[in-house]
């Protein structure tokens, strides 16, 4: 793997809260998702407003709940 593809690899910005993460679908062992439990509707949610991965905070948050927008909650009126 070349250099430029090293650093690629491992520059991945999570679409929803823009931190860097690495992504390991690509790798010998299992990905750090993969110890985050998503329910099938949250999967299509999730697919549908995004095409690449998450970070594995952002995973773990809407795992539990928060809105998919970070934030969301705490900017709406009441």
């Amino acid at each position: 793997m070349s250099d430029a593809a090293q650093v690629k690899a491992l520059d991945d910005r999570c679409p929803r809260c823009g931190g860097a993460f690495h992504c390991g679908v690509s790798d010998a062992g299992p990905c750090a998702c993969t110890t985050v439990t998503l329910s099938a509707a949250l999967q299509a949610q999730l697919r549908e407003r995004w095409s690449g991965c998450l970070c594995v905070s952002c995973l773990a948050t809407l795992a539990g709940g928060a809105e998919l927008e970070p934030g969301a909650q705490a900017t709406r009126s009441t």
